[in-house]
């Protein structure tokens, strides 16, 4: 990858809002002058993630990371320093220099690489679902009640009925093999050679919530195919198990409502949005996993999962309800009548149905003890069975209510209602809750990071020193005039404080451009902690001055005691002994 200059690094940073940047991955909300939203680093139960539009940088307060625009898509996106220029210049519409455009090999591909690939095999689908070949992909999209307008939306594609029409049309635009392969576009044969993965397919095309397509999956024309549906396999894209189609698409809406819609198939996706109801994503063929709701919970206080009615349509909720529960995300479940899944009941009932079906949905556990209720009604006389029913439940309360899921009340109130319907007195289910709570509180008890511990070991007037200078730079001058990085003893400190010297003296010390340094790449985290903390500590000039003659003190303190070791015992060291009893940097006697 190449090496950019400090000048086009700066540019695109300059051309980079962290704001717009930031809110394409987490929902902000505007707090002040800052914008907080929960952080993607980590399982991030409350917004704990700030960012600052004025500064430029953005900061976790429960796991310390923090940065500028490069930073934050370095860790989002796992890219490296130089990849996260590549990113945002070509987000920014920025020409890239020359040599730094130039096709990388086949043996090192990056995230854009592949996306690249990615992109020209979505367009290549979409432009063969026009032709005689793609018709009856078309007409099968069309008879599942797509619109024309729809397909094109969406982006379907077909994949012809080839084992090498891929490989021929990438081929044909210097696209080798290789990158077919790591894009999981192609697979290899053990004979030898590459064959085209999707054939004869309709093709959905899997898009991020930033718009890239990332990956693909493909409903089987042929009748006799065993794998109805097929999606690309895991690469460095694309992970099925934190991903969900129609995100991008659906992002906005779920952002503005509050509420996001999951369901498991791409036209129980795209259906759904066509009339009208917009706040709709899909798993893609996995179980909901708890990375998919840290995901949602970026952008929705509230899930309505529909899955289909059939049993392992309900035993999926279910599962999915745990997941929900202990993410402290409020979730329903909407059923759907016997026979039909969200595409089939949107067609027949419209937009406005299926938003009625969304709006009455039951609560998640309202829902889990109606099918308990059920269970135990068909137990008949069987205790034991009545008993294992209740005590499923029991723990599916328990869960929720010790990660904030429902409050104290409410829990009395499912109490009294369980021992109502099964003849056991509340309170004895009240105790039996309460110990499966201190089991489970003490079985998921969260490590807490404070700032404390992030910077255990640093001296304390070092990092006031940098503390200042980085919320007010224009006392840089004061600063330097008494001490410089020689006098850090804290090697991290010491390392920023060399490059912030080296701003300041510039006369381009700011926190922005400091971040957007590859000498600065990894130490984000710090940056944004000091100019974060100066700012809320705020009386700047006494704050500097009063750690500047802490450091000289302790400068002094050790030439005191290198001098005497050398055993000298003159006039300069005599004033200096008196200085260190009484310090008063203004007398400081000169140390010849």
């Amino acid at each position: 990858m190449a090496r950019f200059s400090e000048q086009f690094i700066q540019q695109v940073a300059q051309a980079t809002d962290i704001v717009d940047l930031v809110s394409s991955y987490v929902a902000l909300k505007k707090r002040g002058k800052e914008f907080v939203g929960l952080c993607p680093f980590h399982d991030d139960k409350s917004p704990s993630m700030y960012v600052t539009p004025i500064k430029q940088i953005f900061k976790c307060f429960a796991c310390g990371a923090g940065g500028g625009v490069y930073q934050f898509l370095m860790l989002y996106e796992k890219q490296t320093f130089p990849e996260s220029v590549r990113s945002l210049a070509e987000r920014a519409n920025i020409p890239l220099p020359q040599d730094a455009a130039q096709p990388q090999p086949e043996g090192s591909l990056s995230r854009n690489d592949l996306i690249a690939v990615a992109t020209f095999a979505a367009r290549f689908f979409r432009e063969q679902l026009k032709t005689d070949r793609g018709s009856n992909a078309l007409k099968y999209a069309l008879d599942r009640g797509l619109t024309d307008e729809s397909i094109q939306r969406f982006g379907l594609g077909y994949a012809p009925d080839s084992w090498d029409a891929l490989i021929k049309a990438a081929g044909a635009s210097g696209i080798g093999e290789t990158k077919l392969v790591a894009a999981g576009l192609v697979a290899r044969r053990e004979t030898g050679g590459c064959y085209d993965r999707f054939r004869n397919r309709l093709i959905f095309p899997i898009i991020d919530p930033q718009g890239r397509v990332i990956a693909f999956g493909g409903r089987a024309l042929a009748e006799d195919e065993r794998a109805k549906y097929l999606n690309s396999p895991e690469s460095a894209l694309f992970d099925k198990s934190s991903q969900l189609y129609a995100l991008n698409w659906a992002r906005e809406k779920i952002v503005s409502s509050g509420m996001a819609v999951i369901v498991e198939g791409y036209l129980d996706a795209l259906i759904p949005m066509q009339a009208g109801v917009e706040n709709v994503v899909a798993t893609l063929g996995t179980a909901l996993t708890d990375r998919h709701v840290r995901l949602i919970s970026r952008y929705a206080k509230e899930a309505v999962l529909i899955f289909d009615a059939d049993t392992a349509g309900q035993a999926a909720a279910e599962r999915a309800l745990e997941v929900f529960l202990a993410q402290r995300l409020h979730v329903r479940v909407a059923s759907i009548p016997t026979g039909k899944d969200p595409c089939d009941y949107t067609l027949a009932e419209g937009g406005d149905g299926l938003r009625k079906l969304i709006d009455q949905a039951p609560d998640a556990l309202e829902y889990a003890w109606r099918r308990r209720q059920a269970a135990w009604q068909d137990a008949g006389g069987n205790l034991a069975d009545r008993r294992r029913l209740v005590d499923e439940f029991l723990s599916l309360v328990v869960s929720s209510a010790t990660y904030g899921a429902i409050d104290e009340v409410r829990r009395g109130q499912l109490a009294q209602h369980i021992g109502h319907l099964i003849n056991i007195p509340a309170a004895d289910l009240q105790q039996q809750m309460h110990r499966l709570a201190r089991r489970i509180t003490r079985s998921s008890q969260p490590q807490t990071v404070t700032s404390g511990s992030r910077v255990a070991g640093t001296d304390v007037t070092e990092r006031q020193v940098l503390e200042v200078l980085l919320s007010s730079p224009d006392l840089f001058d004061v600063a330097a005039e008494r001490v410089g990085p020689e006098d850090f003893v804290d090697e991290g400190l010491k390392k920023a404080a060399d490059v912030i010297w080296r701003a300041g003296q510039a006369g381009r010390l700011n926190i922005e451009e400091l971040l957007a340094s590859q000498e600065m790449a990894g130490m984000g985290p710090l940056l944004t902690d000091l100019a974060t903390a100066g700012e809320l500590k705020g009386n700047y000039e006494p704050t500097l001055n009063e750690a500047v003659e802490h450091m000289l003190y302790r400068r002094d303190r050790q030439e005191f005691q290198q001098l005497r070791t050398a055993g000298k015992d003159d006039k300069t060291l005599r004033e200096l002994s008196k200085h260190l009893k009484q310090p008063d940097l203004r007398r400081r006697p000169r140390i010849q």
